[in-house]
């Protein structure tokens, strides 16, 4: 975390966006986007010629995303996806991997409609839209994409990679159980197939209005994958979101749509563990983006119990 997301830019940082957009621009309003902890995030409304143009910056301000290769990774995401699709994401309008805009590395996209929904009148309506969300993605014919867009690794390699990354801050002797059973699990998993993922489909990173689902964004880890990671990842939100069956309910929706997924337990498991290190940093993003109800103590009861069940269900 870093107070670096949430400065304003300077009026000379916005007239270099804006020409760098198109020389008759100028910016208008620009203010922080809250929510995420890996970037700063800002609307920014252009005029152009007298036209309104309505977007985002992103900059990468995580020191080990100052090389600019982050930025290209979101780029060549949102650049990837057909937009034949109709998929509600994000196109992109400049680049600026090196930083000579702002002084870091960033990009500009359209602005999609909408902001996150963290209390919605109707819980059932609410999973169901993510659910049809992750659906629509994982329908993109993977094929369709460029023949350089990333491909997750076999499962054992996944499972190794994410254990070097989330060195435990808390409960170490589960993150240990998990470790030894996603090691003894992952040779046998089976493939569920190979499609494009988001990578990181929690509530905050989906847009709404109303009560209807009008964006996905933040699409720096996509990655062609087993479609059971995102559902995975997307389970394990929910569950810290409202707990009880509700990861449960998430997982049947996505099924109804696109068929039963195999080894949901160990893709839990996968999806679940940087929670171990980073619990703490995911509890600030909930309260940024209005559930301040979720604390600390709520958040470890409730990742303790999805782990459990998933541990029992391997």
């Amino acid at each position: 975390m870093t107070d670096d997301r949430r400065r304003p830019l300077r009026d000379d940082e916005l007239a270099r966006i804006a020409t760098a957009i198109d020389p008759r621009a100028r910016a208008t309003y620009c203010a922080p986007i809250l929510g995420g902890l890996d970037a700063a995030t800002y609307t920014l409304d252009l005029d152009v010629a007298g036209e309104r143009r309505e977007l985002v910056v992103r900059i990468h301000t995580l020191e080990n995303e100052r090389d600019g290769d982050a930025a290209r990774r979101y780029w060549k995401a949102i650049s990837g996806i057909p937009e034949s699709r109709r998929l509600p994401v994000p196109r992109p309008v400049v680049l600026d991997a090196g930083g000579a805009l702002v002084g870091l590395p960033c990009l500009v996209m359209t602005r999609l409609p909408g902001a996150p929904l963290a209390r919605p009148t109707h819980v059932g309506r609410w999973i169901d839209e993510l659910a049809g969300a992750l659906a629509a993605i994982h329908a993109v014919d993977a094929a369709a994409l460029p023949s350089d867009y990333i491909r997750a690794p076999e499962p054992a390699l996944v499972v190794e990679a994410r254990i070097e990354r989330s060195a435990p801050k808390l409960q170490e002797t589960l993150w240990r159980e998990v470790a030894a059973a996603l090691r003894a699990t992952a040779p046998r998993v089976r493939s569920n197939g190979s499609v494009l993922t988001h990578h990181d489909f929690w509530f905050g990173n989906t847009l709404w209005t109303g009560e209807r689902l009008t964006g996905v964004v933040d699409w720096d880890e996509a990655r062609i994958d087993d479609p059971a990671f995102d559902v995975a990842y997307a389970r394990g939100d929910v569950h810290f979101m409202f707990g009880g069956d509700a990861a449960a309910r998430l997982g049947k929706r996505y099924e109804a749509r696109r068929g039963q997924l195999s080894d949901m337990p160990f893709w839990d498991l996968v999806g679940i563990l940087p929670a171990f290190r980073w619990l703490s940093d995911w509890v600030s993003g909930y309260h940024e983006v209005d559930r301040s109800d979720l604390t600390n103590e709520l958040a470890q009861e409730r990742l303790e119990s999805f782990v459990r069940s998933a541990l029992s269900a391997l």
